[in-house]
């Protein structure tokens, strides 16, 4: 029997985020949109950045300053299967919002290259 993705962790330049289930990483890549000739379909590509969104607990003594000013990170997504994939020049998409209830919930978007799976 397979085991199926249950948790992930993400570092940002080696340190460890500490992010609640149900992370999430869109690859970016090659995105391709259809072009209709007469009796033909093609394609046109286009580069995606890949993205990666989380919520961190807010917790004793934690600086949310190096989120906020994040540029040129290098991220990594480590799946619990064994996959690993890489953002480089990773950057803070959104500006933080922290919520008063729930643990004080962080939600962190990082975008960046296209994400690299490491072998």
């Amino acid at each position: 029997m397979a085991q199926a993705l249950g948790r992930a962790i993400i570092r940002i330049n080696g340190s460890t985020v500490d992010s609640e289930p149900g992370a999430k990483l869109k690859l970016g890549g090659a995105k391709r949109k259809p072009v209709m000739t007469g009796y033909r379909v093609h394609y046109a590509e286009e580069l995606e950045q890949a993205s990666i969104e989380c919520e961190v607990p807010l917790t004793t003594g934690m600086s949310l300053q190096a989120w906020r000013d994040c540029v040129g990170a290098i991220v990594t997504f480590q799946c619990d299967t064994g996959q690993s994939y890489v953002v480089r020049d990773a950057f803070t998409e959104d500006t933080l919002e922290l919520t008063g209830k729930d643990g004080g919930k962080i939600k962190l978007k990082l975008a960046g290259m296209p994400a690299e799976e490491m072998v």
